[in-house]
């Protein structure tokens, strides 16, 4: 059941910003058909990960071609007309909540994503310079026995926390290993390396922003 009005996918867009009480656009541009092509295999690729993606290749052809449809065998059945989009969303009143959403819906990719860049970047450039990181706790006098099951262990969780947000099922509990890494790496600095807390650079310190952003992307993996 549709109405008879079809929607391209800037009107709907345009729609559903007014309908939130968002500001119109101050600037947008057309974007070429090969990005749009792009981004639809991207986001097919992700859909083996387990992300159900607005973006896909098959909605991107529906919507080049405007939302439509054929509301006749309806009506000659005696069936009530269906309300516009207009009417459907006036009837539904958009609250806080949408609002955020919408955001929240813009974020979360973004933030999964730097998750991820970080914790494989920081297992990475462990494992590749192993003897360094190595020396680190050696110079604070640690525990020989430890020293090299801590560094290489460490990066090679590193290594599958960054891979593991990216996998839908596993991302809300790896999300929850990030936090508790993070949480293992501070208090063990504070006995093998307490020094390092005092830096100037604040290496320890910087550790509770990804322990924060880690948290928000668990609060936000939930289906809606």
């Amino acid at each position: 059941m549709t109405e008879d009005a079809t929607h391209s996918l800037p009107d709907l867009i345009a729609k559903i910003r007014r309908w939130q009480g968002w500001p119109a656009p101050r600037l947008t541009f057309p974007v070429p058909s090969l990005c749009v092509s792009i981004l639809g295999r991207v986001a097919d690729g992700l859909g083996y990960l387990g992300w159900r993606s607005p973006l896909r290749t098959t909605a991107l052809n529906v919507l080049s071609d405007g939302v439509q449809g054929d509301p006749g065998s309806w009506n000659a059945v005696g069936g009530q007309p269906c309300r516009s989009l207009d009417e459907t969303l006036g009837q539904l009143p958009a609250t806080r909540q949408e609002r955020l959403y919408a955001r929240a819906f813009l974020a979360l990719p973004m933030a999964i994503a730097v998750l991820a860049l970080f914790w494989l970047l920081s297992g990475a450039i462990t494992l590749l310079d192993p003897a360094q990181a190595m020396q680190v706790l050696t110079d604070r006098m640690a525990p020989a026995w430890m020293i090299a099951p801590s560094v290489i262990g460490g990066a090679v969780a590193d290594v599958f926390l960054g891979l593991a947000i990216l996998y839908r099922p596993w991302a809300k509990n790896a999300a929850l290993g990030m936090i508790a890494l993070s949480a293992s790496y501070l208090i063990g600095s504070v006995y093998l390396a307490p020094d390092l807390w005092s830096d100037p650079l604040g290496p320890m310190i910087k550790v509770f922003p990804g322990m924060a952003l880690a948290a928000i992307v668990w609060l936000m993996m939930e289906d809606r």
